[in-house]
């Protein structure tokens, strides 16, 4: 069997009001050359029919059922049984446009980049608000480039206007499935740290030596008040504190402590503002 440009993982978890909706924004990608791997989490609801129907009525897709684990490890059962050139994550309550794929795939290839991104659009009561990282085309490639992006990417500068300068998502790009593979590369589970996608970030972009940032935003994330984003809960403290000392152990094998101590705590500043914004809303 030819092997898939990119493998594209949907972890699943009772979201059968939304999963029609993804589900259609994958199938009809304007490159038909991919795998699609419905990760079903255990969901209570109708979701794992759902993705059964799915496979067997479109042979590109695969279905994995698996006890309830949480996002991360529900990520890294879909990278397990994966084939493609190149691995995509997609969030099943969103959606992306079709030709999102096509146009990664086909830049990753011109540049040979182990990861292209691209910019994501925030969806709520059927309007979208673009957010763009980046104006135009940029290409970060080599050690001292990628290692720039990824400390922004952790948290910008002081004189960054933005407190997010990038927007910290495993979902909203492409990556190099050979280079993830090499190195032996997993998700942890978001139960235990802050934010899972940040810790694969940092894990994925130490050993890149090309990512290339797009500025169309073709991602659709849907603004969903029940989902674990925006949810606030006091244990969220403890996995706050464990994610910024795995954070620090992670970069200061890569980095001098005066390399990245600013962007860390800009990052923090950040996290505390969003908490207590999470906790007066409730």
């Amino acid at each position: 069997m030819k092997q898939p440009k990119i493998s594209i993982i949907v972890p699943i978890y009772n979201v059968e009001k939304y999963l029609d909706e993804c589900m259609l924004s994958l199938l009809n990608q304007t490159l038909e050359d991919i795998e699609i791997i419905l990760v079903d989490d255990e969901s209570s609801d109708n979701c794992p029919k759902m993705c059964d129907e799915y496979a067997n009525k479109d042979k590109r897709v695969k279905v994995v059922h698996k006890k309830n684990g949480g996002l991360g490890l529900a990520r890294n059962s879909g990278l397990d049984v994966a084939t493609g050139e190149y691995v995509a994550f997609i969030d099943s309550d969103d959606f992306i446009d079709l030709d999102m794929m096509e146009t990664l795939y086909h830049v990753a290839i011109s540049e040979k980049a182990d990861v292209v991104r691209c910019g994501l659009k925030f969806y709520s009561a059927n309007c979208f608000k673009e957010r763009h990282d980046v104006i135009t085309k940029q290409v970060f490639r080599g050690r001292n480039q990628v290692d720039d992006f990824l400390l922004d990417f952790v948290g910008p500068k002081p004189e960054c206007k933005r407190d997010v300068k990038y927007m910290v998502s495993a979902c909203c790009c492409i990556h190099s499935r050979k280079l993830i593979e090499e190195y032996k590369l997993r998700f942890m589970s978001e139960r235990l740290t802050l934010s899972e996608d940040l810790i694969w970030a940092i894990d994925l972009y130490t050993k890149a030596q090309c990512i290339v940032y797009l500025p169309y935003c073709f991602y659709a994330y849907r603004m969903n008040p029940t989902s674990i984003t925006h949810n606030y809960n006091m244990d969220k403290y403890k996995r706050n504190h464990k994610f910024y000392a795995l954070i620090e152990e992670k970069l200061s094998y890569c980095f001098p402590k005066e390399r990245y101590i600013n962007n860390i705590l800009r990052s923090k500043f950040h996290y505390v503002r969003i908490a207590i914004s999470n906790f007066a809303r409730q």
